[in-house]
């Protein structure tokens, strides 16, 4: 397929960026500033071939190959960081909205969910009584993946809905949610303002969505070239700063709630942010 830039959905004047091997092709579109790559793989090239979790250890694989040491410092660390200090972003943000939300039932959702891992912890990190008012929900493309996180949600009263994030998303009523965490995924969805625009429509007033993608805008970005971590190819289609992410959430009808400066730093390969339904539209 042929995508032409997903923030504005037109044809835009584009520059070709020389980052990607071939056959795939990287455009900047001269207008919006976003980054992406013209001729993904379809979505049912997602379900096995190009799953996250083949693309992955693919990719693993290379930079081990690569840049053995310094794959081993940036595993090592991630583990330091994931085990000994637990400390998780994401789970760390989920769990602080779900502590202020007074519904009675409260439904939590993972768009590519993996494993359905973030919702176990942050299930796990829930007071009892709180726990037991959330529903966790978890949409998975991945064969292999959606059945693991079957297994792992119904431990909490959830399920898996194994899908595409859009025919997932399409298939829940409007103004459902309390919670829908998109953990690096939006950098993966062919269809990111469709699918955002979808996260409006069923995120219940006062809702939030939490996003986690690479940080197009960083230095390491710059320092690195075609070596930086942020590229994967094919399975990475589109790369935000935080400019256009702000924008791409405004287009769908969200606004930026949360962007801090710890949220975008420059040094961090990382982006984040929180949206919340637009006064207008919620």
């Amino acid at each position: 397929m042929k995508r032409v830039c997903p923030l504005l959905e037109r044809e835009t004047a584009t520059t070709t960026l020389a980052i990607a091997p071939p056959p795939w092709v990287v455009r900047e579109c001269r207008e919006s500033g976003f980054v992406f790559l013209e001729n993904p793989p379809g979505y049912d090239s997602l379900r096995a071939e190009v799953a996250w979790e083949v693309s992955s250890a693919r990719e693993s694989e290379r930079r081990a190959a690569a840049e053995p040491a310094l794959y081993a410092l940036s595993t090592a660390a991630k583990r330091f960081r994931l085990r000994v200090l637990k400390r998780n972003k994401v789970a760390d943000l989920a769990v602080a909205i779900v502590r202020r939300l007074r519904a009675p039932q409260i439904r939590l959702l993972d768009v590519g969910c993996g494993e359905g891992t973030l919702l176990g912890t942050v299930m796990e990190r829930l007071p009892d009584a709180l726990r037991a008012r959330c529903r966790p929900l978890g949409i998975e493309i991945s064969d292999e993946l959606a059945r693991r996180s079957q297994a792992a949600l119904a431990a909490y009263g959830g399920q898996c809905v194994h899908a595409s994030a859009l025919d997932g998303l399409a298939g829940l009523a409007a103004n459902s949610l309390d919670l829908i965490v998109l953990a690096s995924f939006l950098e993966h969805e062919i269809q990111p303002l469709p699918l955002l625009r979808e996260c409006a429509r069923t995120l219940r007033a006062g809702g939030r969505v939490i996003v986690k993608v690479p940080n197009y805008a960083s230095w390491n970005r710059r320092l690195r070239g075609t070596r930086w971590c942020g590229y994967r190819w094919p399975d990475h289609v589109n790369y935000f700063t935080p400019a256009t992410l702000a924008a791409a959430a405004r287009a769908a009808g969200l606004e930026v709630v949360r962007m801090n400066a710890f949220d975008r730093l420059p040094i961090s390969d990382s982006l984040y942010a929180v949206l919340g339904p637009r006064a207008n539209t919620a």
